[in-house]
């Protein structure tokens, strides 16, 4: 049986996505890339704004307050809302299986590295449930970690329907996380920055370009549907003169030493609650929150009033304080405690009150002027957020997105940089997603030889210059399977594939036995390569893993294409695969 040829004109639908998957799984596919990376883009931008208003109205009708409105509360109010939404979602989350409870920027990762990244729409309603409660709720969470997880599964999901190749599917996710951060904050390119720093580990035009469409058309979706506005209002702000740069390296230092304790602290609280009821954990986030909020209501909920009103100097000393002590403890209780929420935006809060804090101090000692509070304010947003991601230029570039001023760029150079250096000291330079998904036993390595296979599907790589013939074969269906250009033969017994070898050994026996019409292809002479499957969808890496495990000499590519039905599309070989990543 000869394979198929692969350059004909594709008419229907069912070929034309046929050479779609074959396209996508080169190393080389910008062009079929970045079609997908708008289509991921514009799966999530809806994804997320129905998120997000579902979140705003229904916080609205909880608390008849406008969104993130805690302040407005009664006290008692504020410490039962978080209570009551901690145990509602414990509550759901104990009722699923374990693996389905697994959610979050933590969650993508673990499938990129250990699935091929592909992502179970089980976890994706966890997380929108999940997501949507706690945040609804007021808990001390950001809405990057559900919209990250939304995002990629929003995109992904339907890419592993279509068959798409491994390798495409993880530059989806990417896509897919992106554009949800994109969406959820109108930073386009933070969201770039965050999924190539945070999730690639890498810079390349084939995953840079796709990731790049998706962003763009994530933020035209929440742009049309909730408005362009930027995130905080911001007063002019100017750095008043170079002195002060020493200054803001210490202020970097101090934030960076905050990330680096609160990364430690999470972990510590993540290991001693391990062995917990969901319940328990969740009620018990909920209730931290709940007391933190009675006495200062500015530390619930992401915060972004929070930040714009530091921003603006509206608090004084002794509030900033407590804000920044208060929205610590209660982010460690969510975030150390599992509640399905992000870490950045509280993140934000934490480096905002920091720095206003540093920029007092220097007002103090006579460093720095009177309209420095928000100068300082949004580079300790940058570094906070830096320092716990090891992602500086997601930091700053966040920072000048969602504030729109230029001139943070020079200050918050400086202070990301000095903080990402300083928790690194003490965190193995690693973000706390890393951090984290290593506690759990897991890896997601940055070697760049895996790297390069994961970016490569097999169809990219494997020769199609085979035939499958059964063991016992005539010389008239040799003659008419086998081409000038065939070079292996893969043998058939039993209706599996178990041998692969060469052509030209099958054409010298055939030349020397002229009379001979039918051939055992088991009994003649030449070398054979033990063979095992391997899905069309998989990447080089996976190649590579498939042959280390089975101790197999050679693969065969195959697709399911019917039930109980699965065609043969190539061959792979060892060297194949040195060839393709290396070139």
């Amino acid at each position: 049986m000869r394979l198929p040829a692969f350059n004909r004109a594709m008419h229907s639908p069912g070929h034309w996505l046929e050479s779609y998957r074959l396209r996508v799984a080169r190393h080389d596919a910008v062009l079929s890339l970045a079609l997908l990376g708008i289509a991921a883009g514009v799966l999530a931008g809806m994804t997320i704004v129905i998120f997000r208003l579902l979140v705003q109205e229904s916080q609205h009708l909880v608390s008849g307050q406008e969104f993130e409105a805690f302040g407005d509360l009664s006290k008692y109010f504020r410490f039962w809302l978080p209570v009551a939404g901690g145990l509602a979602v414990g509550l759901f989350f104990q009722c699923l299986a374990g693996q389905d409870r697994s959610v979050g920027i933590i969650h993508v990762l673990h499938r990129l590295a250990y699935h091929q990244g592909h992502l179970p729409w089980r976890n994706a309603i966890a997380q929108f449930v999940g997501g949507a409660v706690t945040l609804i709720s007021g808990h001390s969470v950001g809405r990057e970690g559900p919209s990250a997880h939304l995002g990629a599964a929003s995109s992904n999901i339907p890419a592993q329907r279509l068959g798409l190749p491994n390798n495409s599917l993880r530059i989806t996710a990417a896509c897919g996380t992106a554009a949800g951060i994109a969406a959820s904050f109108n930073t386009p390119l933070a969201g770039v920055a965050f999924a190539m720093e945070v999730l690639m580990l890498n810079y390349t035009l084939t995953g840079l370009a796709p990731v790049i469409l998706a962003t763009v058309s994530a933020t035209m979706i929440s742009q049309w549907a909730l408005g362009d506005q930027l995130a905080f209002t911001v007063p002019p702000v100017k750095l008043d003169s170079l002195t002060e740069l020493p200054f803001i390296m210490v202020s970097g230092i101090g934030i960076g030493l905050v990330g680096a304790g609160f990364i430690m602290l999470v972990r510590i609280l993540r290991r001693q609650s391990d062995r917990l009821p969901v319940w328990l954990m969740f009620t018990t986030a909920g209730t931290v929150v709940g007391l933190c909020g009675m006495l200062v209501p500015e530390v619930m909920g992401i915060g972004d009033q929070t930040i714009t009103d530091t921003l603006n100097g509206v608090f004084r000393p002794e509030l900033l304080f407590l804000i920044l002590v208060f929205k610590l403890v209660a982010t460690l209780a969510c975030i150390g405690l599992g509640i399905p929420g992000g870490t950045i935006g509280p993140a934000l809060v934490i480096g905002a009150a920091g720095g206003a804090l540093m920029a007092l101090a220097g007002q103090w000692l006579g460093i720095s002027g009177d309209s420095a509070v928000a100068l300082y304010a949004l580079v300790g947003m940058g570094a906070m957020m830096a320092a716990i991601l090891q992602a500086p230029l997601a930091g700053l570039i966040a920072v000048l997105e969602l504030t729109g001023n230029p001139n943070v760029i020079l200050p918050g150079m400086l202070a990301v940089v000095t903080a990402t250096l300083t928790t690194g000291l003490f965190t193995e330079r690693t973000s706390i997603f890393l951090n984290l998904l290593r506690q759990l036993g897991l890896d997601y390595r940055n070697d760049p030889v895996i790297q390069s296979r994961r970016r490569i599907g097999v169809a990219a790589a494997m020769e199609r210059d085979v035939v499958v013939l059964p063991r016992k074969v005539s010389r008239e269906r040799i003659t008419s399977d086998l081409g000038e250009t065939t070079r292996w033969v893969l043998l058939r017994e039993d209706g599996e594939s178990t041998q692969l070898l060469a052509a030209t050994d099958l054409v010298n026996v055939m030349k020397k036995e002229p009379e001979q019409e039918e051939f055992d292809l088991q009994a003649i002479p030449g070398e054979r390569l033990q063979v095992t499957a391997i899905d069309l969808q998989a990447s080089l890496q996976d190649a590579h893993e498939r042959m280390q495990e089975t101790g197999a000499e050679a693969l065969h590519v195959t697709r399911q294409t019917a039930p109980g039905i699965y065609r043969t599309y190539g061959v792979l070989t060892p060297d194949r695969i040195e060839q393709a990543w290396h070139y």
